[in-house]
């Protein structure tokens, strides 16, 4: 207990927590008391400089830097999604795009792939306030970029120069029966032209079939899908250069000097020996102040009290 002018305090009430760690929640600190000033001295833990170098590592730059990598990371999905969607045909048409467009459905896949991958590694530099995986990052912007324009490109040159000779030239060639087949069961048709035409027979196409043929509905679809492909593909071009020149631009304001991790564990290691060696001292200035051990009565009679009438010799 000690006496001070507001009263009597405990050691408890001595010791109190400051408002600041009661803010933060449970800190375990590591308490030391100077004997002989009525400063008190608190050293917090690795979770205190864990926190307050956390809060303070969230710049203007690495909250643009990770609003970008989001963008990456929700248009990638979105192209990664779609294409697994049409492989795994849930929608109508998905095995006539299997089919005649198998090249920009692959391409589409590696691009959503390759977005994902960039944005999660984007990611994990940011967190852990890594340049060189940063810099990784951005080299691997410029081949999402080029995934993207190839997409776009190629989708829209199969579009606008001469579609209807290319499909007669790939029906006639390149499709497989089973693709045939997919087609026209897709489409609702039975051969290129006639039933007659390269068809595959099936229950609803022979030739006595009054299906017609799929070249018109085969090329409307893809007019209107490649269109749509490229549209897309063009349209994320621009977001995706914004978010180059957000990388190169911020990536190298993620970190600061003396605020890396490998920095604040050493000042945390420093704190801690410095408060080994003040703790060390006071335990030697208060051997003092131990409490005595345990001593049992000696078993000499000639120091017991409890014997009346006892007389020295």
């Amino acid at each position: 207990m000690e006496t001070t002018r507001l009263g009597v305090i405990g050691i408890d009430e001595r010791y109190s927590r400051p408002a600041i760690s009661q803010q933060l929640g449970p800190l375990s600190p590591v308490r030391v008391y100077k004997e002989g000033s009525s400063a008190k001295s608190w050293i917090y833990r690795r979770d205190y400089f864990l926190r307050r170098q956390y809060a303070a590592g969230w710049t203007t730059f690495k909250k643009c830097l990770v609003t970008s990598i989001l963008t990456v990371f929700v248009y990638g999905t979105a192209s990664l999604v779609c294409a697994l969607l049409t492989w795994f045909r849930t929608w109508k048409l998905a095995g006539v795009m299997i089919t005649a467009d198998n090249d920009v459905l692959i391409l589409v896949t590696m691009a959503g792939s390759i977005m994902l991958l960039t944005a999660i590694i984007g990611m994990v530099g940011t967190i852990l306030n890594s340049r060189p995986i940063l810099a990784v990052y951005a080299v691997l912007l410029w081949a999402a970029l080029t995934s993207i324009c190839v997409v776009g490109y190629i989708s829209y040159k199969r579009s606008a120069f001469a579609l209807d000779r290319k499909l007669n030239l790939s029906w006639s060639r390149y499709y497989t029966a089973i693709g045939r087949l997919l087609i026209q069961n897709s489409l609702h048709c039975c051969g290129y032209y006639t039933p007659l035409h390269e068809a595959t027979q099936s229950e609803n196409c022979n030739p006595s079939s009054q299906l017609p043929g799929c070249k018109a509905s085969l090329y409307n679809f893809e007019q209107e899908n490649l269109k749509f492909v490229w549209t897309i593909a063009f349209s994320i071009v621009p977001l995706h250069l914004v978010n180059i020149i957000v990388s190169l631009l911020c990536a190298n304001h993620v970190t600061r000097t003396g605020t890396t991790l490998g920095a604040t564990m050493n000042r945390i290691n420093q704190s801690e020996t410095g408060t080994s060696i003040e703790l060390k001292g006071l335990l030697d200035e208060m051997e003092c102040l131990s409490r005595p051990e345990m001593s049992r009565a000696s078993s000499s009679g000639v120091f017991r009290e409890d014997r009346k009438g006892r007389v020295l010799p």
